[in-house]
C-alpha cells in the first residue's frame, strides 16, 4: 500500500511539473477559459492582472425606429425572435444611435465582456494619428497590428505545450510602432487617442506593466461600449461628429473582398455566416465578440446589429441581420410597385 501511495504522489508531482512546462496560474486560467468555449462575460471574470483604460463617460444617443427611418414592426420580429430563441442580448443601432434594445434576465448594457475579434480595433484606432499625420506608413502600421496578433487561425494552441499557446496566453510586449509614438503610458494613449473621445466608461487590458499586456484580446469592456467601437468602423471613423480616424484608415482595416464584403484585415481567419442566405446587403462585415455573440456591421445602410445567443450557430445565422436590413424603409420599394409591409417585413 505504500508503494502504491508513493506512485500516487509521484505521478501528481509529475503532472504538477508538467503543468509548469507550459505556463503558470495565469496560462492554465486563459487556456480553460478558451478551451471550454466559454462566454465573454465568464472570459472577462478570467481577465487578471489589469491596466485601466480611462474613459469619459456620456450617455448613449438615441433615436426613435421612425426617425431612422426602420419599420417598427421589423424591430418587433427581431424582439421576438430573441426572446424565442432565448437569446441574452440584441442591440440594434443606425446612423451611431441606439433604436432597439433586449436584454434578458441579468444581462444590461453595462455587462462587462471581452471583445474578441473586435478588440483589435482598439489598437488598431489608435494608430489612426500616426497613419492620418504621415508619421507612419499605412502598410507599416498594418504589418505592426497583423503581426502582433497572437492568434493565427490554427487550433495549435489547443495543445497547452506548444509555442502557439504560449503566446496566446501569456502577456507580451506591445506593438512596437504604437510604443513608440505612445503619448505617455500605452493605457493613457489608448484612453485618449481611443476610449475618452468614445464617451465609453472605463475598460480594462489584460496586463501587469508597459511591457507585459494584450491588445489583441482580452480587453474587458462594458457591452453596450463595444457597441460604439462598432459604430466608428460604421461610420469611417466619426463618432457623434468627432473624427478619430480617417476613411482611408479605416477601409485599410476593413478592405472589401472581390464580392464587395468587408473583412477585419488583422484577422488571418473568420467564422462564415450560417442560415439559409447570405448577408442581404453586400458590404457586410461581422465580429465575433465571444461564443454566441456576434457584431453585424453594414456601412452603406448605417447599421449595426449585436446579437448575443445561447449558441454560436444561432448567432452566425444571417435572420437576424437580414430582417434589420429588409426592415430599413429607406430602401422600400418606388411609390408605383407594390408596398406591401412583407415587401419589408417578411411574414407580414
Amino acid at each position: 500500500m505504500k508503494n502504491v501511495w508513493m506512485l500516487v504522489v509521484l505521478g501528481v508531482l509529475a503532472l504538477i511539473a508538467a503543468g509548469r512546462l507550459a505556463g503558470d496560474g495565469m496560462f492554465w486560467r486563459q487556456y480553460g477559459l478558451a478551451s471550454s468555449n466559454s462566454s465573454p462575460d465568464r472570459m472577462a471574470d478570467g481577465v487578471h492582472p489589469r491596466l485601466v483604460m480611462k474613459g469619459a463617460p456620456a450617455a448613449e444617443a438615441r433615436a426613435s425606429a421612425e426617425g431612422e427611418l426602420i419599420a417598427p414592426e421589423a424591430l418587433q420580429q427581431a424582439g421576438d425572435l430573441a426572446r424565442k430563441a432565448g437569446a441574452r442580448a440584441l442591440l440594434v443601432h443606425r446612423h451611431g444611435h441606439r433604436v432597439f434594445e433586449y436584454f434578458a434576465m441579468g444581462t444590461t448594457a453595462a455587462t462587462p465582456m471581452t471583445g474578441g475579434e473586435l478588440a483589435p480595433a482598439v489598437m488598431a484606432l489608435a494608430m489612426g494619428p500616426l497613419v492620418d499625420t504621415r508619421r507612419v506608413a499605412p502598410d507599416a502600421a498594418l504589418k505592426d497590428i497583423r503581426e502582433y496578433i497572437a492568434d493565427d487561425g490554427t487550433n495549435a494552441w489547443r495543445n497547452p505545450w506548444s509555442a502557439a499557446a504560449k503566446r496566446r496566453f501569456s502577456l507580451q510586449p506591445p506593438p512596437q510602432l504604437l510604443l513608440e509614438h505612445a503619448d505617455g503610458s500605452l493605457s493613457e494613449t489608448l484612453s485618449a487617442r481611443v476610449w475618452q473621445p468614445l464617451h465609453a466608461q472605463d475598460a480594462a487590458i489584460w496586463g501587469s506593466d508597459e511591457q507585459h499586456l494584450r491588445l489583441d484580446c482580452c480587453i474587458v469592456a462594458q457591452l453596450g461600449d463595444w457597441m460604439r467601437v462598432g459604430d466608428v468602423l460604421l461610420q469611417q471613423g466619426v463618432f457623434e461628429g468627432e473624427r478619430i480616424a480617417s476613411a482611408d484608415w479605416i477601409r485599410t482595416l476593413l478592405p472589401p473582398d472581390g464580392e464587395g464584403r468587408r473583412h477585419p484585415a488583422w484577422l488571418r481567419w473568420q467564422r462564415q455566416w450560417t442560415g439559409a442566405e447570405p448577408p442581404a446587403a453586400r458590404d457586410t462585415s461581422w465580429f465575433d465578440l465571444g461564443s454566441g455573440v456576434r457584431l453585424w456591421l453594414v456601412p452603406r445602410r448605417g447599421l449595426a446589429v449585436l446579437y448575443w445567443t445561447g449558441s454560436s450557430d444561432a448567432a452566425t445565422d444571417t435572420e437576424m441581420p437580414n430582417l434589420m436590413i429588409r426592415g430599413l424603409l429607406d430602401q422600400a420599394p418606388p411609390i408605383d410597385a407594390p408596398a406591401a409591409l412583407d415587401q419589408i417585413v417578411p411574414g407580414h
